[in-house]
């Protein structure tokens, strides 16, 4: 059965990128085969136990490939349903998206410090907490993270005058980065370690704020606000940071310019 889809992503899929992880080179022999068509839109995939078996690698390797092609909409899944690839240009929608969303926004990727300063307006980050750990399942996967390694969390506000705007939570992998220059920008020490950011895929999300968060904010618990997951990439494929934000919905907002093509 897995035959067919080892000729898929090509016999030799281990030997391309061999600097990258394994997971990073099945995801880029995925890439291609859905961009030539060997992996046609609409075609289901296996599942992850027989990808997996069929390879000779763990499923955790086989998810960790799919995640990003998952967030960008390249590959879609239902619950109970398996995966179904999408296509290799924009995104199809998904059928489990509500039918008044858009798909991928595309613009420029940078902070959310940045965007609120291009309003012309003074921002002030402020340190909340910084901690090191293990990795939560989501973000060891997602961040491709092995046994042992741990995780740099770092939790920012991002102000306007006295004013908190931005509660932005930052997951990087630890051992890769200068944790004091990544207090002040994530993405320089990124840079400086050799692993710059060069793209990246967000979700949008209303929330009613918790408790913690509405409190930083200085706003009353449940009040709705923006939710922003970014997941940041470097040009190899490999993803290096994990953003969840929470945005005041009376500071904040999202303009993009929309094409009919």
């Amino acid at each position: 059965m897995m035959e067919p889809f080892t000729r898929v992503v090509g016999q030799d899929w281990r030997e391309r990128g061999v600097d990258a992880p394994l997971c990073r080179r099945l995801e880029a022999a995925l890439r291609t085969a859905i961009a030539d068509g060997r992996l046609a839109a609409g075609a289901p995939l296996p599942s992850e136990r027989a990808i997996a078996a069929g390879l000779s690698i763990s499923r955790i390797t086989v998810r960790q490939a799919l995640a990003p092609l998952i967030a960008e909409g390249r590959v879609t899944t239902r619950p109970g349903g398996g995966s179904t690839v999408a296509g290799a240009g924009p995104a199809h929608r998904d059928e489990n998206r509500p039918s008044g969303s858009a798909g991928p926004r595309r613009t420029m990727l940078r902070s959310h410090a940045d965007e609120l300063a291009e309003k012309g307006e003074p921002v002030e980050t402020r340190l909340v907490d910084r901690l090191t750990g293990p990795p939560s399942a989501p973000e060891a996967m997602t961040l491709g993270l092995g046994p042992g390694e741990r995780v740099l969390r770092l939790y920012r506000l991002h102000c306007v005058g006295d004013r908190p705007r931005i509660l932005e939570l930052t997951t990087l992998p630890a051992a890769a980065i200068d944790a004091d220059a990544a207090i002040v920008s994530p993405s320089a020490a990124l840079a400086a370690a050799g692993l710059p950011a060069t793209r990246g895929v967000e979700r949008f999300r209303a929330v009613a704020l918790g408790a913690v968060e509405a409190g930083l904010l200085e706003l009353p618990e449940g009040t709705p606000a923006m939710r922003i997951e970014r997941v940041s990439y470097t040009a190899g494929g490999r993803a290096v940071e994990i953003s969840r934000a929470f945005c005041r919905g009376d500071g904040y907002e999202v303009v993009a310019e929309l094409s009919g093509e």
